[in-house]
């Protein structure tokens, strides 16, 4: 796995320029540096006073892109726009895909509190470091829990179920409402799809397995049973990344949905090779 490369994530800010130079000193291996910047910042007012502040923010980050460019740092400002947290998530996750296995670090010393909140709740998700420079010009570590799921995800039948439960259409999903999806849909779904954790091997001696006709175009699911996947489920409502829905009717009949840490964790970690579930639903996120 390659980690050369050091993401630098700075939220605009007008004193951005001070403190950047100042990160080098915690953080000399930076080799990308990103300036996200709220929209609005590029938007002139007829107010004063709001615009001497979006100038000063305007000029703080291309004194940001000079220092890039005098330490040869490729060197980019991405806009953010209303709501901040899809708009962070969805740039980061376009990030995120280019330098998959980078070391990230965010500096969150400047920009709007919608901005650096939607930060500081992503950087767990890329195990992000956070820092802020409390005083304008001395850059300080913040500490944050450890969250991560990119092992668990490593297991290709996690993606497959949150590709599954992603499936919705456009409209709702531009508005953060995901559907609920039987536990019969699920597993019919992933049946043939499935991917062992463990394949027990065939000792001397041991009978041979009985062959087993399947219709046309299906394949054998690998030992997918109904109790498996009630692991699975489990694992994933535990972790966070669904919600389980018993049915009023029938305490056996259980639905899930996608929560939105499932999907973050889906667009950060599913590898698009997992399969063809996979990849489409990696395209429509």
């Amino acid at each position: 796995m390659d980690r050369t490369e050091h993401v630098h994530i700075i939220s605009a800010g007008e004193k951005i320029a001070i403190a950047y130079p100042a990160m080098f000193r915690e953080l000399p291996g930076i080799s990308r540096t990103y300036v996200l910047a709220d929209s609005t910042v590029y938007e002139i007012s007829s107010n004063p006073a709001t615009e001497k502040e979006r100038v000063a923010i305007r000029n703080a980050v291309t004194a940001v892109k000079e220092v890039s460019a005098s330490l040869s740092i490729p060197f980019s400002r991405e806009l953010i726009f209303p709501p901040a947290y899809p708009s962070v998530r969805d740039m980061l996750t376009k990030i995120h895909r280019e330098f998959p296995h980078a070391r990230y670090t965010f500096d969150i010393s400047g920009g709007s509190k919608p901005l650096c909140m939607a930060l500081l709740s992503f950087a767990p998700w890329l195990g992000g470091e956070v820092y802020s420079a409390f005083d304008e010009k001395t850059p300080r570590n913040i500490p944050l829990p450890d969250r991560s799921v990119r092992s668990m995800m490593e297991n290709p039948n996690y993606p497959t179920i949150l590709a599954l439960l992603l499936r919705t259409n456009r409209k709702d999903a531009e508005k953060g409402i995901h559907e609920w999806w039987s536990r019969d849909y699920i597993y019919k779904q992933l049946w043939t799809v499935y991917v062992p954790s463990r394949t027990k091997k065939a000792k001397p001696g041991d009978p041979p397995k009985p062959v087993v006709q399947y219709k046309k175009g299906r394949k054998p699911a690998a030992e997918l049973t109904h109790g498996t996947l009630s692991t699975l489920m489990r694992t994933l409502e535990e972790a966070g990344l669904v919600d389980e829905r018993v049915s009023e009717e029938s305490k056996r009949e259980k639905s899930y949905r996608i929560t939105d840490s499932g999907e973050i964790a889906f667009r950060f970690f599913a590898d698009p090779a997992t399969n063809t579930l996979v990849r489409t639903g990696l395209q429509k996120v």
